[in-house]
């Protein structure tokens, strides 16, 4: 008998820490522990009632059929003023694509750049799902720790003839660091010199505390290559909706496209119309949001700082903390579950250079937040 075997890229390729720590909660739910997840990236933001009522308004309008391999003018435009608006840069529509959430627009920019064997600069600590989309697109990705501050002159030092590009994430999962503009400029003058493409991943630009984010697509020279992706998810409480998008330079658009063509077809046109009015209600709800988890963070944060053993400071965006602790990560993070019934991820699912941390995210309502709280300061890190 043949022996048929699982193609090579996913025997190699390791589950998402995130989506992995989220089946482990809802199993546990599921047999009655009562779990706290402080692990998934699922803000606890309902979708405001209109955008739900122009999904379903579009659905009995008819909208149930295939949509634009690209996605609808009406999103492709209210996306172009949304950028804008927040960087200052100017997109034709028609070098948008929308995508069912960002983790695809990200797969989507790597497929449309990388060739088999090329490599893909990654800072960590980074999002789980970077390196596994670079293999995905057949790239090697090549991690470069900076947990402290954005250096520029740590990726100048791991690029080789074989480097193609640089995925940029700011503010950063799961740090919340907002890289300058001076270090995005310095990043920028580098990809220049070597002719490197920049990924840029903007999730979370909507939940910045202390000022603007610098965005590499509106420094000088770095438009033509920067690929930009983004998603509704966080920003407006949609990441059951799945909807996110890839905004690229010029003419490239109708080669990834095709890639789209192949594989989802399209984003389903009854959830663009709910991302369009979602869009509609940005100056509303975006403030809105942004202060009801900076809030969160900051009571997080106080609470956190009297805890032995682990060290805690704020960071500029997001709501997520990575505290220090002063111990095995891994079997912190296994005895808070085990014990405290709270799920938390270990730094080092964010890479290596994650060693000694854990992600908190603060998804969860503010009531059981403070219950965490209270059970953290009372057992302390290691129970």
């Amino acid at each position: 008998m043949v022996q048929l075997g699982v193609a090579q890229r996913f025997r190699t390729l390791k589950p998402s820490a995130t989506v992995e720590m989220s089946e482990r909660v809802r199993d546990a739910r599921a047999s009655g522990r009562e779990i706290i997840a402080l692990s998934s990236g699922d803000p606890n933001v309902p979708t405001d009632p209109r955008i739900i009522e122009a999904a379903e308004v579009s659905l009995h309008g008819g909208a149930t059929h295939y949509s634009s391999s690209s996605g609808e003018p009406s999103l492709r435009e209210s996306i172009a003023r949304r950028e804008l608006l927040r960087s200052g840069v100017r997109y034709d529509p028609d070098d948008i694509i929308v995508t069912p959430g960002g983790k695809f627009a990200l797969l989507a920019a790597l497929m449309g750049v990388i060739e088999p064997g090329d490599e893909v600069v990654v800072p960590q600590p980074g999002w789980v799902s970077y390196g596994p989309c670079i293999r995905l697109a057949g790239g090697v990705p090549v991690p470069v720790a900076m947990a402290d501050a954005f250096d520029v002159e740590s990726i100048r030092k791991a690029l080789t003839p074989a480097t193609r590009a640089v995925i940029v994430n700011s503010p950063v999962n799961p740090t919340g660091t907002v890289v300058g503009r001076s270090e995005m400029c310095g990043l920028v003058s580098l990809a220049e010199q070597h002719n490197l493409w920049i990924v840029f991943d903007q999730v979370y630009a909507d939940m910045s505390y202390n000022g603007p984010v610098a965005f590499p697509q509106a420094i000088d020279n770095a438009f033509e290559r920067t690929l930009v992706v983004d998603s509704l998810s966080k920003s407006f409480g949609m990441t059951g909706w799945r909807l996110g998008y890839l905004a690229m330079p010029p003419g490239l658009a109708k080669y990834v496209v095709k890639f789209i063509q192949h594989s989802i077809y399209c984003v389903p046109p009854f959830i663009q119309a709910a991302g369009v009015r979602a869009l509609e209600l940005s100056d509303e709800l975006l403030p809105r949001y942004r202060e009801m988890f900076r809030a969160r963070v900051a009571r997080a944060t106080e609470g956190l700082q009297g805890v032995e053993g682990l060290l805690c400071t704020m960071p500029s965006a997001g709501f997520f903390l990575f505290p220090q602790v002063d111990g095995d990560e891994v079997a912190i993070a296994r005895r808070w579950l085990d014990v405290l019934n709270i799920a938390v991820l270990p730094g080092t699912a964010f890479g290596d250079a994650g060693a000694g941390h854990l992600r908190l995210s603060l998804s969860c309502s503010d009531e059981e937040l403070d219950v965490a709280l209270d059970r953290i300061s009372s057992a302390g890190v290691y129970c």
